[in-house]
């Protein structure tokens, strides 16, 4: 492979691939990998040698400690570390002209951000975010259908559960609310201009909370989003008003639905008629080809690394998301005071 992230794999010869940090998520990459076509799963990593040992059993691959030796070895890794560490991990690598997938958060800082997204651009290397969200097939058919001659009027997201014992270093902003905070500025297109958040915190870790955020932007639009981990119900919704629809998106059971009331005239059928009479609300739902979400940001990222597709979610893109997060967490600190 060359500095500057050519392919040392011609044709359709499997991409080599590892993944960094072996835990729930990690793992996850790692047995998906496994199945996938055009994917040779070579190594994972994590610098616990019990659990590195113990993925790359299960798995069958080689078990590595430390990401530096991972150059000439393979094209392209998934980074699963904690958010603190993902630039120490992945600008090395793509500096070393390793295609980088990293999960979200992208950093923990803006200048970690910028160092990856630099890094990539320097060394003509892919970086996709996994915001995995954008990857669910109901997902992205609402925003095929409101591409066209929707006006998007108002976007109300949530996204709660329960105390998690796997998220102890994040809070539930950074942590869940980023999913969402991702799919609405990319179904809105439109810069923020005000943001207003207010939080109930509980608990000994900063993952236990519920946070509501009010996003208004620069047409109009109003966004609503709701993250908590101390709702003892499993929650991940997401509703869309436009203009003339209501549309309504299960995330876990990849299920998008469209809601319209109809209207018929009134006394001599003119349309223009006040009197006209309100229908019950008609609903439809839409055909969605059920994927693992994780599944599809996979293959996504291969096709990248073949140069066969631009990334969908970008480093910059997921910079963006980070700095909602980070406004949200200056108006929550600022109502604390």
């Amino acid at each position: 492979m060359t500095a500057s992230g050519g392919l040392r794999r011609q044709g359709d010869e499997p991409i080599r691939v590892a993944v960094i940090g072996v835990g729930a998520m990690g793992v996850n990459h790692a047995r998906v990998y496994r199945g996938l076509k055009g994917a040779e799963l070579v190594a994972v990593v994590d610098t616990d040698p019990d659990r590195a040992g113990s993925a790359a059993a299960r798995f069958d691959c080689a078990a590595i400690t430390d990401p530096a030796a991972l150059p000439g070895l393979v094209d392209a890794v998934s980074v699963a570390v904690p958010s603190a560490l993902h630039a120490a991990v992945a600008v090395p690598l793509m500096d070393a002209g390793i295609h980088t997938l990293v999960e979200k958060p992208l950093a923990a800082s803006e200048a970690d951000a910028t160092a990856m997204i630099e890094a990539a651009s320097r060394n003509g290397v892919a970086l996709l975010v996994g915001h995995i969200e954008r990857f669910n097939p109901a997902v992205r058919q609402l925003k095929e259908i409101v591409a066209g001659d929707h006006e998007i009027l108002a976007v109300d997201a949530r996204r709660m559960s329960a105390v998690s014992g796997r998220v102890t270093d994040i809070d539930v902003v950074t942590d869940l609310m980023v999913h969402d905070l991702d799919i609405v500025l990319d179904l809105i297109g439109e810069r923020v201009i005000d943001v207003t958040a207010r939080a109930v915190m509980r608990g000994a870790t900063p993952g236990e909370g519920y946070v509501t955020a009010l996003l208004g932007f620069e047409g109009g639009t109003l966004a609503t989003l709701t993250a908590s981990r101390i709702t003892q119900n499993q929650v991940r919704e997401l509703q869309v008003t436009t203009d003339h629809r209501f549309f309504s998106v299960d995330y876990s059971n990849q299920e998008l639905r469209i809601y319209r009331q109809g209207r018929i005239g009134g006394a001599g059928g003119d349309p223009t008629d006040s009197s006209r009479y309100v229908l019950d609300v008609g609903t439809e739902r839409v055909f969605v080809r059920r994927v693992e979400p994780l599944a599809a940001e996979l293959e996504h990222f291969l096709d990248v690394v073949r140069r066969r597709a631009a990334p969908l979610v970008t480093g910059a893109q997921a910079l963006e998301a980070l700095r909602l997060v980070w406004r949200i967490h200056e108006q929550i600190d600022r109502e604390a005071r």
